[in-house]
């Protein structure tokens, strides 16, 4: 049984597979997290498929960039069922965009994230034995310079782009979908080990970068 965490966005999803059946359920990770919304959705989840939890021998979540909290949350769930015996992928969210934003054996594409104040996380893909695949490590990047100096035919972005870029090549719009992530997981036989399990954060979060301003020389 198998089960897929895209919990980078506000409307986040997980979806659980088990032979010919897939259940999926929204999962709101925005607003105060009093009470857990993530575990009985999976539990659901696998008893519409046929099973429980424990029966879940393969994960494959999005480990970011992407909201903090969906993020940090979905990697802790997919480290306690690694540690119950899954084993688990953890894929870079400009892959997991790609297999829920692209279709299959298209051009080469940038996928621009986590954009902040003129800059963005920028990953590019090309199709590769079936897969989406990295072409060089996605980066931090100046958009202006990688517009520039890139001058790309096609990116997936949500709204927050500035307008300035929204008409120089084509764009399509940036999707998540866990169950994009479960097609890929049946697909890509690599896997993620254990203790390099982590969230992917686009640049050094503000609070740390605001206590390192502060305290310099320790």
């Amino acid at each position: 049984m198998r089960l897929a965490l895209e919990l980078s966005q506000r409307e986040a999803t997980i979806a659980v597979g088990h032979e010919q059946k897939v259940a999926t359920r929204p999962v709101s990770m925005g607003g105060r997290q009093e009470q857990d919304v993530l575990w009985p959705m999976i539990e659901d989840a696998t008893q519409e498929v046929g099973g429980k939890p424990s029966d879940l021998s393969e994960v494959i979540v999005n480990a970011g960039p992407g909201g903090f909290t969906g993020i940090r949350t979905a990697i802790a769930t997919a480290a306690m069922l690694g540690r119950l015996g899954a084993q688990v992928l953890a894929l870079p969210a400009h892959l997991a965009v790609a297999e829920a934003s692209l279709e299959g054996q298209g051009d080469d594409a940038s996928i621009i994230l986590a954009v902040k104040n003129h800059r963005a996380w920028v990953g590019t893909v090309h199709w590769e034995n079936g897969l989406w695949t990295t072409s060089g490590a996605p980066k931090d990047l100046e958009l202006k310079t990688f517009f520039a100096e890139q001058s790309p035919a096609r990116i997936v972005a949500d709204e927050h782009l500035p307008e300035e870029f929204q008409s120089v090549c084509e764009i399509i719009p940036l999707r998540t979908s866990a169950s994009a992530l479960l097609q890929r997981l049946m697909k890509d036989p690599s896997r993620t080990a254990l203790d390099a399990l982590r969230p992917i954060y686009p640049r050094v979060p503000e609070a740390v970068r605001l206590w390192e301003e502060r305290h310099p020389n320790l």
